[in-house]
């Protein structure tokens, strides 16, 4: 198989670094690796204490051109979304809407596994949780590149074999976050570009922050994605708008927006303007 890359990359670390840290060293560093490991461009982000301590952009947002990126350049952030979908069903759960150990039946009927029996016993817990009995990565053919619904995806879930018994192993699974997704529009009669939009972007000020690629508008500060070939070189490739599965990989951001993420989860849930979205049991729950 072909391996492909995206080597134009957000990063965010949270660190209990010395209050003497030597940044030069580190940016010094950083900008050794990006050339060594053949890295077309990075943006680094550092939290320390509540506070962004350090961030800058490195090489450039497109192999051939000469523009560098910076903390507010936008990446797909991909799997990371996976995060907020958890977050915002943390919310429901706050908010009386449902529970972790409801049945995703009794919200979406026609919710199925490779079991009938099986179907009816998933959680919404087990959404979250890889371990419904599916193979890593297993239907990803159902809704990559499709135009398919979100609800049309879920309804094909069904004819996804079965890997492993039910909550006795381990499958990465964007098909269960893509359902967390159409669960979350369900309950809320609202999108989930609306729902993360109105209940975490905005209360964090993830400014910089998009749900879709038909989000950019007049932004030009977005990397493009990046592959490399047989001979490691590295080449555009064009973006994937996911807009019909948002929950499991759609939103784009920069390390200055999920820096000020990062501060809310090590908060316990309150923002910066001291709004809280959820609570420390629930934070936990969720992660």
């Amino acid at each position: 198989m072909k391996k492909l890359f995206i080597l134009l990359f957000l990063f965010t670390v949270s660190t209990s670094i010395a209050q003497d840290v030597d940044l030069k060293e580190l940016d010094t560093y950083i900008s050794k690796t990006v050339k060594d490991w053949g890295i077309p461009g990075v943006s680094v982000g550092i939290v320390k204490d509540g506070e962004i301590v350090f961030e800058k952009g490195y090489g450039v947002m497109e192999v051939g051109k000469r523009k560098s990126p910076d903390e507010h350049t936008l990446y797909a952030i991909a799997s990371n979304t996976k995060a907020f979908t958890a977050a915002i069903i943390a919310q429901l759960v706050e908010e009386g809407k449902l529970n972790w150990d409801d049945k995703v039946q009794r919200y979406l009927p026609y919710f199925e596994v490779y079991d009938p029996t099986i179907s009816g016993m998933i959680t919404v817990e087990d959404l979250l949780s890889h371990n419904v009995g599916l193979g890593t990565f297993s239907g990803d053919g159902i809704w990559y590149k499709s135009e398919l619904s979100t609800e049309e995806v879920v309804r094909r879930i069904k004819f996804v074999p079965q890997a492993y018994e039910f909550r006795d192993g381990y499958g990465y699974s964007n098909l269960m976050f893509i359902t967390a997704g159409d669960l979350i529009e369900k309950i809320t009669g609202k999108s989930f570009k609306e729902n993360v939009t109105e209940r975490l972007l905005n209360p964090v000020g993830m400014d910089d922050t998009v749900v879709s690629v038909q989000d950019f508008g007049n932004n030009k500060n977005v990397a493009s994605p990046h592959a490399m070939n047989d001979k490691n070189e590295n080449y555009v490739i064009p973006w994937v708008a996911w807009d019909n599965v948002q929950s499991t990989g759609g939103i784009i951001s920069s390390v200055h927006d999920m820096s000020k993420w990062m501060i809310t989860n090590m908060n316990h849930g309150v923002t910066a303007s001291n709004d809280t979205l959820f609570s420390v049991q629930n934070r936990n729950n969720m992660w």
